[in-house]
């Protein structure tokens, strides 16, 4: 037998959007319940594990869970993967870009706990399941749970649960897969990799102290392992990592931009549920707290003053803050996926015209200024 559990926000997934709008929520005073899939909230990290300086400063958060800082993204456009050596189409692209390598499991723990430490009831493997009128049933360890709030928050990332609950369309996906793996000596900067195999993604090395984070997103119909593979064994010869993997992580990475709505009856998407990740880069957590924390707010005013105003007023904020950016960085990604056969000098245009450290890819931008997504590396 089933138990039921009312309040007035529930927060579906524990990530850093969900659980910035679970403490949001609590601080504020309304009864909060936060519920994550997960056994163990945080475990299996399916990102680079980057953020930007400026994010810990402007929410205040703990900074234990940094393992070292870098300065720079080096992007490096290849002469081809089946090749594949250290030979440049292009020399290296070095451009300033200050932040931070975390332990993304810690760092989503430790906003987990603030959460709970705000008053949010805190549910770890406690999975959505059904949605009828107005209860949202989840399976936990020993039974279903029936939850009957006055508003949801979807933090639930890219596949969303409540999306598909509401039969709302699912995004575009690259797929990503990531290893851990020893480096040779250790580097001070991330560095993206650009091959004409990479079918309209990148590769990446991103450095956590002794170790690094090497990973290819790419179209679902690619290869991803075997580039990876190849990708590896390259680095090993060029004597930038050591053989052998430490770790091993699949994903996906949502590239089709906003939803349409992020607002759908009680319900208000935030994070990677909102379609938030930058479609070239593949950033999120920035947006995703910003957007978490804001939703909180929103839903606990809404409640308190009986009005959906703070809700509408989210998402005109969240759409002003970073529409322009993620519609733009669409455009640059159908380019990127457009690309079927040609020269090296063909592809290093391409290059140059939709990634983001190149001139060209702020083309047709009003407002650079505001490109406040598109300075980001995947995260």
């Amino acid at each position: 037998m089933g138990r039921t559990i009312a309040c007035d926000v529930l927060v579906v997934g524990a990530g850093p959007a969900g659980s910035s709008a679970a403490r949001a929520a609590a601080e504020m005073g309304v009864d909060t319940v936060l519920i994550d899939a997960k056994m163990r909230i945080g475990e299996q990290p399916h990102c680079g594990e980057f953020v930007p300086s400026r994010l810990f400063g402007e929410f205040h958060l703990d900074k234990s869970c940094i393992i070292q800082s870098v300065d720079s993204m080096e992007t490096r456009i290849l002469t081809g993967l089946s090749e594949f050596g250290p030979d440049l189409c292009i020399p290296a692209m070095t451009t300033v870009s200050p932040g931070h390598m975390i332990d993304r499991v810690r760092f989503d723990r430790d906003l987990a706990r603030k959460a709970s430490e705000s008053g949010a009831r805190v549910f770890s493997g406690t999975r959505l399941i059904r949605h009828k009128n107005d209860y949202w049933i989840a399976r936990a360890p020993e039974s279903e749970i029936s939850f009957f709030p006055r508003i949801v928050i979807a933090a639930d990332g890219p596949l969303s649960s409540v999306g598909s609950l509401l039969g709302l369309p699912s995004f575009q996906f690259l797929k990503g897969l990531q290893v851990e793996v020893p480096l040779a000596e250790s580097i001070g900067k991330t560095i993206i990799f650009l091959d004409k195999a990479f079918s309209g993604g990148y590769g990446w090395l991103f450095p956590k102290g002794i170790v690094a984070n090497l990973g290819i997103g790419a179209r679902p119909d690619t290869n991803v392992r075997d580039l990876l593979r190849s990708l590896a064994s390259a680095l090993i010869t060029s004597g930038m990592i050591r053989e052998g993997i430490l770790a091993r992580y699949g994903g996906i990475i949502p590239v089709s931009g906003l939803r349409p709505s992020l607002c759908v009856e009680n319900v208000i998407f935030c994070g990677d549920a909102a379609g938030l990740t930058h479609p070239v880069t593949g950033a999120g957590i920035p947006q995703a707290v910003f957007s978490g924390d804001l939703a909180g707010r929103a839903a606990s005013a809404a409640i308190k003053n009986s009005s959906d105003l703070p809700i509408r007023e989210y998402e005109a904020e969240v759409r002003g803050r970073y529409k322009g950016v993620i519609d733009h960085a669409v455009s640059k990604r159908t380019i990127m996926g457009s690309w079927k056969t040609g020269t090296d000098t063909d592809y290093v245009k391409l290059c140059e015209q939709t990634w983001i450290a190149f001139k060209g890819y702020r083309q047709r931008i009003r407002n650079v200024s505001n490109d406040r997504v598109g300075q980001s590396h995947a995260d």
